[in-house]
């Protein structure tokens, strides 16, 4: 694989292989993602949905409901036998409670669907 020049102005130093940074700028880089990541975690909403979340009820609700919807909903609609490991909200609650308990807006999904959806309204809202 040929190695390219880092994208970061004004740097002349080759980048890491299959990256586009040298390895100065990926480290800085890197740094940077983490910062956003924690400063986002650091935030209400983060907080007030990992209370949620975290709680017992919730475990409970979450798990009696895959005992009884076992299969990803997802998958079952491209005829795939997958088993659902997650609790989905259709339509995001954003922190109203209501919304969270309403058990008519959950689905059961696998990892992979969950995450490809979450993503899809994280990024692309």
């Amino acid at each position: 694989m040929p190695r390219k020049i880092c994208v970061t102005g004004g740097c002349d130093d080759l980048a890491i292989a299959g990256r586009s940074h040298c390895p100065d700028h990926w480290e800085q880089r890197q740094a940077r993602i983490a910062e956003r990541k924690a400063q986002a975690q650091r935030g209400e909403d983060a907080q007030a949905h990992r209370r949620l979340y975290g709680s017992v009820a919730w475990k409970k609700a979450a798990k009696g409901f895959l005992a009884k919807h076992p299969l990803c909903a997802d998958c079952a609609g491209l005829d795939l036998v997958v088993p659902a490991t997650e609790v989905d909200h259709i339509d995001p609650h954003k922190g109203d409670r209501a919304k969270f308990w309403m058990r008519s807006n959950w689905q059961p999904l696998c990892k992979p669907c969950h995450s490809r959806k979450t993503a899809s309204e994280v990024f692309h809202r």
